[in-house]
């Protein structure tokens, strides 16, 4: 099973408004597209032969740039979606702060442990996800897999084999990609640094 690179998408206005946009159909920003310019870039010389992404309209239109720029196929693959928000879909942090106060709490603290109606759990999203970034490490050639922040955090967690608990401590701006090695159990930055070093670090105050 080789190495799978992963992206997040370029940025999209929601992510400035710290608002959970979930399967919104809004495109990405021009600062977004710049990103994912820059991501083909960055991965030009990893002889990437596909592209997959998620099925939301930011992922998909920075897949398109990238396989665009590369000259190679694009798939879409809907375990690569967003994590399913239920009732935060489409409200800020604020708003869910205000409506779900106690559940905002738990999610802050122990994302781990959060369970409501009509919402994917941690766990559900990275018994989607993993399968996902396997079947890309079988594949013929090399893959890029173009996400979104959850299914980042939630792969990387599973791969590096520590607890969901741990789902706040990682940080995954847009754009950002990540080198996924499923046979060593590893996961680095392509821009550089370990994420198991990077996470042995003392914990900073939860991040939303």
């Amino acid at each position: 099973m080789r190495t799978v690179l992963v992206a997040r998408h370029g940025e999209v206005v929601s992510n400035g408004l710290r608002r959970y946009a979930g399967g919104s159909s809004e495109p990405l920003t021009e600062r977004g597209a710049d990103q994912a310019e820059a991501l083909a870039t960055l991965v030009a010389e990893k002889g990437i032969r596909e592209v997959w992404t998620s099925e939301v309209a930011r992922a998909v239109q920075t897949a398109q740039i990238v396989s665009a720029r590369l000259g190679v196929a694009l798939r879409l693959d809907p375990r690569l979606n967003e994590m399913i928000l239920g009732p935060w879909e489409g409200l800020t942090e604020e708003e869910v702060e205000r409506q779900f106060p106690e559940a905002y709490r738990l999610w802050n603290h122990r994302p781990d442990q959060l369970a409501l109606d009509g919402r994917e759990t941690l766990t559900a999203l990275a018994r989607r996800v993993v399968p996902a970034l396997e079947d890309a490490g079988r594949a013929e050639g090399a893959v890029l897999c173009v996400t979104h922040v959850a299914p980042v955090r939630v792969a990387a967690l599973s791969v590096l084999g520590l607890p969901l608990s741990r789902y706040k401590g990682l940080q995954v701006p847009n754009g950002e990609s990540f080198r996924f090695d499923l046979a060593c159990r590893s996961v680095e930055r392509m821009a550089g640094g370990s994420l198991a070093v990077e996470l042995a670090r003392p914990r900073a105050v939860p991040a939303a």
